[in-house]
């Protein structure tokens, strides 16, 4: 899932600041985790230790208040109890990420990703662009083509995949639903040639630029098999010291 987390880092300060082009400082000036890293590694958590996704939503939250949440999800975290929101945003996209890592069935995948994403999200687009991303993650990880990635991902969930960057990046605009952000995201995936590209792909469509790369980013990893060293060591000295050891002990755990 670190992969996630370094496309969140690397867009984080593109988001107000759109890009359309690949040319840029990979890591730039003043660069910061958002809320897609703070509710994926409550996630990656909540997965590793057994823990309860909605209760350590709020935790997570109560600890980061300040990440950048959106107002549905900040008003159902500063509730005790709260119903599911029925949001189709992309939220529920950027954190599903470990899923696709932990589990070893395409089956249970689909399955836990639903799980996890329904506490807030439970619009039936929420939950479809969750599936879709952590299958593709699956998928990915699990050596599938990126042929049949985007074949069952297009089949299986009605994705338009038949574009690519250069054609994309030209209309695209800032839009936080999964319909609008997580094609193009596994798009940016399936029209690069290593994980850099794949992250600097999904920066240069502008629009939501950290959730784009964080959703891009987990996939790239998988099929990548991992992301380069220097990349990864950056992203984890720009983490806290308990985001750096759920991360790690996830990695040790859930190994590709």
């Amino acid at each position: 899932m670190i992969g996630a987390i370094i496309g969140d880092i690397v867009g984080s300060v593109y988001e107000w600041h759109n890009l359309k082009s690949k040319k840029f400082d990979f890591f730039g000036s003043n660069c910061f985790f958002t809320d897609d890293t703070v509710l994926t590694v409550a996630l990656a958590d909540a997965i590793l230790n057994h823990k309860d996704y909605a209760s350590l939503l709020r935790s997570y939250y109560h600890r980061y208040p300040t990440a950048g949440y959106g107002s549905m999800f900040r008003r159902w975290a500063n509730t005790q109890n709260a119903s599911p929101y029925n949001s189709y945003g992309n939220g529920a996209a950027m954190r599903i990420s470990p899923v696709g890592f932990a589990f070893s069935t395409l089956e249970t995948v689909l399955e836990k990703a639903k799980h996890y994403t329904e506490v807030t999200h439970n619009h039936p687009e929420g939950i479809k662009g969750a599936q879709a991303t952590a299958a593709s993650v699956f998928l990915a990880r699990t050596g599938e083509s990126k042929t049949s990635i985007r074949e069952y991902v297009s089949k299986t969930f009605g994705y338009d995949l038949s574009g690519n960057v250069e054609n994309i990046r030209p209309w695209y605009e800032f839009d936080e639903t999964c319909q609008g952000t997580v094609p193009q995201a596994i798009i940016a995936f399936l029209d690069s040639n290593d994980f850099e590209d794949a992250i600097r792909n999904a920066i240069s469509l502008g629009g939501d630029s950290d959730t784009l790369a964080c959703i891009t980013g987990g996939i790239a990893e998988a099929f990548y098999g991992g992301v380069p060293d220097w990349i990864s060591q950056r992203a984890m000295s720009i983490l806290d010291i308990e985001f750096r050891m759920v991360v790690s002990e996830f990695k040790k755990t859930y190994p590709q």
